[in-house]
Parts: C-alpha cells; sequence; structure tokens
C-alpha cells in the first residue's frame, strides 16, 4: 500500500511537472510565434482610440490657439486706436482756446493775417485729430444724454421742451466712438 501511495505521489509530482512543462512551451510558443490574433485586436483597439483622443486634443488646441491669435490681434488693434487717447485730451484745452480766439468779434480786428493764421493753425490741428479718431459731439438742440453730457445749470426757455440742450459752454469728443470728454452744457427745464 504504501507503494502505491508512493506512486501516486510521484505520478502527481510528474503530472504537475509535466502541466509546468507545458505551460512554459506554450509561453515559449506565443513568445517566438509573437502575440496572439486577441492581444493584436485589443492594441489595435487601444491605440485606434488614443489615436482619437489625439485627434480631438489636437483640433482643440489649434482652435484655441486660433481664437487666442485672434483675441490678441483684436486687443491689439484696439490698444493701438486708443493709444493716443491721453496726449489728444491733453490738446483739447488747446483746441478750446483756439476756437475762443476764433470768436467773430476777432475777425473786424486790423489785424485780420493774425486771425487767419490763427485761423489755419486751428484747421490743421483738427484735421490731424480727425485722422486720429476724434469726432466732435454736436449738442445743441439735442437730447441731454447722461453718457455723454455734463449738465451745467438747467434753464427755462420758450419754445424749447424739457431735457433738451439750449447751449454748449464746452464741446464734448469721442475717439474712435467712444467717450473721450463729455460735452458741457445747458439743459432746458
Amino acid at each position: 500500500m504504501t507503494s502505491n501511495k508512493n506512486k501516486t505521489k510521484e505520478t502527481k509530482k510528474s503530472g504537475k511537472v509535466k502541466k509546468k512543462r507545458n505551460t512554459a512551451t506554450t509561453q515559449r510558443q506565443k513568445t517566438a510565434t509573437g502575440p496572439t490574433k486577441n492581444e493584436l485586436k485589443g492594441e489595435l483597439r487601444d491605440l485606434t482610440k488614443e489615436n482619437e483622443y489625439l485627434q480631438d486634443t489636437l483640433l482643440r488646441v489649434r482652435a484655441e490657439l486660433d481664437n487666442f491669435r485672434k483675441r490678441t490681434e483684436k486687443e491689439m488693434s484696439q490698444v493701438m486706436k486708443n493709444a493716443n487717447a491721453e496726449l489728444i485730451k491733453k490738446l483739447l484745452p488747446i483746441v478750446d482756446d483756439l476756437e475762443r480766439s476764433l470768436d467773430p468779434e476777432h475777425k473786424v480786428t486790423k489785424d485780420g493775417e493774425f486771425y487767419q493764421g490763427i485761423e489755419l493753425i486751428y484747421k490743421n490741428l483738427i484735421n490731424i485729430l480727425e485722422e486720429e479718431g476724434l469726432e466732435t459731439m454736436h449738442s445743441e438742440g439735442e437730447p441731454f444724454e447722461v453718457e455723454l453730457h455734463d449738465a451745467l445749470m438747467q434753464m427755462k426757455k420758450k419754445g424749447v421742451e424739457s431735457g433738451v440742450v439750449i447751449k454748449e459752454h464746452q464741446k464734448g469728443y469721442l475717439l474712435n466712438g467712444r467717450i473721450l470728454r463729455h460735452a458741457k452744457v445747458v439743459v432746458s427745464e
């Protein structure tokens, strides 16, 4: 009986050894012949998913870059348009003084040539400023608008309805469509 038990143990051991050898042989065959068809299909599926993800990411990054470029160009354009705003704002008191010196009273004086010289300087300055995007607001007779006007006072005037600009003390200006200086006005009650 002992010998039968030993034989059974030996058979079991040799069976285990054979199984181990068969598994090792199968693995050697796989590595020798390459991956199986199912493994290749799985790898192809994984690579296809990764490729789709990378293509999607690339398209999104390209779109973001294009949007960033367009936004930056637009911002730079705005900065360039309004870069001279402070300079032009500083020049406006000079324009005001020149306008006052061109008051019709001065035309009658014996210094007509002086008046013509100032008028020429004024026109040249205004032309340059207009080329840079400066626009004069025309306020008299227009409805009062808080966004455009600073009301200095209110007065009653016959024939004029309430809330209309009846006199402009200081002109208002726009630069490229944006308010540079509000007009100082008198408004009807």
